[in-house]
């Protein structure tokens, strides 16, 4: 079983455990935690930096190793086309 991980980071603020979950085999676990990014995405407007704007930034470990850090951008929100074309390159479903 693969384990993987997604925990979202806001700025100046601890992280928060987002999804977590076990499966089968990699690339499972790669669509797994992706789906959880994208997901998270949803409710990136609620972890914006009061001080600053800023978006959070999300990281994804596969068996307790970094595996990608996901971020929208220094204060811009907006860059979601971009992050869901990482997340299909992560995951093998744009290929």
């Amino acid at each position: 079983m693969i384990t993987w991980t997604v925990t979202t980071r806001p700025e100046n603020n601890p992280e928060i455990l987002t999804a977590s979950g076990a499966e089968p085999d990699l690339a499972s676990a790669k669509r797994a935690a992706a789906n959880a990014v994208r997901y998270a995405l949803l409710d990136a407007r609620e972890h914006v930096s009061p001080d600053n704007g800023c978006a959070p930034s999300y990281l994804v470990t596969l068996d307790g190793n970094f595996a990608l850090i996901v971020g929208l951008g220094r204060c811009r929100t907006a860059n979601f086309n971009g992050v869901l074309d990482s997340l299909e390159r992560f995951d093998g479903t744009g290929e």
